[in-house]
């Protein structure tokens, strides 16, 4: 199983910040809207628990959405949309597998 790195866990901690600032709320709940935006329906947790847990992805504002994207195209800038969810979901979903994502090559 491959674990975030402390480079990685101090990217998402800085996400999370910024997330909270921008969106006025606490840390747990910048997290909940973190891996809603990204995680949402691409982890197992999420296919096979979320709904009992009442953890709904669809439950995020337009503008929670644009928050958070412009937050993680400042933070983790030129990672594509694998490499942002590799990162985020090693931090935010710690002993869930997760693949690394393959590197686009230049042309």
């Amino acid at each position: 199983m491959d674990e975030a790195t402390e480079q990685e866990k101090m990217q998402v901690a800085e996400i999370l910040r910024r997330v909270a600032q921008a969106r006025g709320v606490d840390q747990q709940q910048a997290r909940d809207l973190l891996h809603k935006y990204v995680c949402g329906g691409k982890c197992d947790w999420y296919r096979t628990k979320s709904q009992a847990a009442g953890f709904d992805k669809d439950d995020l504002t337009d503008e929670d959405r644009l928050a958070i994207k412009s937050v993680i195209e400042k933070v983790l800038a030129g990672c594509s949309d694998d490499e942002v969810w590799y990162i985020v979901h090693g931090v935010l979903c710690p002993g869930h597998p997760r693949r690394r994502p393959r590197r686009a090559t230049g042309t």
